[in-house]
């Protein structure tokens, strides 16, 4: 597992905690509930496109390789 995989399961792990956590009867109480659960989520989403983005980067420098090939 990568340095990005294991991050994106620590903010899954945090998330979830917030969640349960956040059983709140009245919408005023819910608010700043959210609010903490959306600062990581924002953050697992921006790990996950960077991570994506060097996955594309490094599948475009491969495509770009000429080919090998092997001769018996």
């Amino acid at each position: 597992m990568n340095g990005f995989e294991q991050e994106i399961r620590e903010i899954d792990r945090e998330i979830k905690a917030v969640r349960r956590t956040a059983v709140s009867p009245t919408l005023e109480e819910k608010l700043p509930w959210q609010k903490k659960r959306r600062e990581p989520e924002g953050g697992r989403g921006k790990l996950r496109r960077e991570r994506f983005a060097r996955q594309d980067g490094l599948i475009g420098r491969l495509e770009a390789r000429p080919e090998r090939r092997v001769e018996e």
